[in-house]
């Protein structure tokens, strides 16, 4: 009887203790809440746009470096920020970084760095300009030098004044004698002592029938190989002959040309060649006109090795071989 009593007030006193839990507890189980989504970056993520800029004009003169960081890395942050909110994301202490971000930005532009690009100079004035017009090799320009360094009034001919020339044998003089060393911007391999009528003679065929005969041959025609200037002595040598022109500093011998890329046209050698001797026959040809007498390999046995070019002339005419 005890016993049972005792089990029915548990029991009783279970009961009651169930039907108070009972009263809080739901009719059925709720479903789970997500957890807040919060995205957590590392600091280099935070830094870095989330979209590429689109690039900007290039700043006014007078902007400081940081000003034109300022522009660009605020500009980029403010519009990640935009993106995120719009896309109900968190980015933690994106705004906070701004300031921090730009200081970097501005450390990383070079102090050296132009603000903007620089105009080209214009050219000082009296530089050498190309001689020969790249359109037609049939004419070429003058090359223009300064007034200073050229000799015979004409800026095209370089070289310097001399004394006097006086030579042993009656006849062997120079009044006006001058040493050339380049002609319209062709160098000349031997500095040549001659008068100033035949060194306007030579410039005026180098010129106008040197450097178009040879073109665009090895890139260009780039030194005379002058062997002979001013000589006191009789022609070919010859003892009691007549008086060279080269006594009188009106002849120059030519042995070849020098072209751009170190190739070379030998009179001795290229004269009869199939290749370079139709060039060489042109310059020789094109001499007669500047000069009063033009000799070369088709002249005498002492003319197979060069060319001879003397501003004499015979009987008012031109005498080319």
């Amino acid at each position: 009887m005890l016993k049972g009593l005792a089990y029915g007030v548990s029991l009783t006193g279970v009961m009651l203790i169930s039907a108070g839990a009972y009263a809080d507890a739901p009719l059925t189980s709720l479903r789970p809440v997500p957890r807040p989504t919060v995205i957590y970056l590392s600091p280099s993520a935070m830094l870095a746009p989330l979209a590429s800029p689109r690039p900007r004009a290039r700043p006014v003169a007078g902007q400081s470096e940081t000003t034109i960081a300022n522009a660009v890395q605020v500009g980029v942050i403010e519009k990640a920020i935009s993106d995120d909110v719009a896309n109900h994301r968190t980015l933690i202490g994106r705004k906070e970084q701004k300031n921090e971000v730009v200081a970097q930005a501005a450390a990383f532009i070079s102090p050296f760095a132009a603000l903007r690009s620089l105009l080209p100079k214009k050219r000082p004035k009296g530089l050498q300009v190309a001689s020969i017009d790249p359109k037609t090799l049939k004419t070429g320009k003058p090359v223009r030098y300064r007034k200073k360094g050229s000799v015979c009034g004409v800026k095209g001919i370089r070289g310097y004044s001399v004394a006097r020339v006086q030579g042993k044998i009656s006849g062997c003089r120079i009044d006006n004698p001058v040493r050339i060393n380049e002609v319209d911007g062709i160098k000349l391999t031997r500095e040549v002592l001659i008068g100033c009528e035949a060194a306007k003679s030579l410039y005026s065929w180098v010129r106008k029938s040197a450097k178009p005969a040879i073109g665009r041959q090895g890139g260009g025609l780039s030194k005379v190989q002058t062997i002979a200037g001013y000589s006191c002595r009789n022609r070919n040598n010859k003892k009691g002959g007549k008086l060279s022109e080269h006594a009188k500093g009106k002849a120059i011998d030519i042995s070849g040309f020098v072209l751009k890329d170190g190739s070379t046209l030998s009179v001795l050698k290229d004269w009869r060649s199939a290749s370079k001797g139709p060039t060489l026959k042109r310059m020789h040809k094109t001499a007669c006109g500047p000069f009063g007498t033009v000799l070369g390999p088709n002249a005498n046995r002492y003319h197979q090795d060069h060319f001879h070019f003397d501003v004499a002339r015979y009987r008012s005419k031109n005498y080319c071989r």
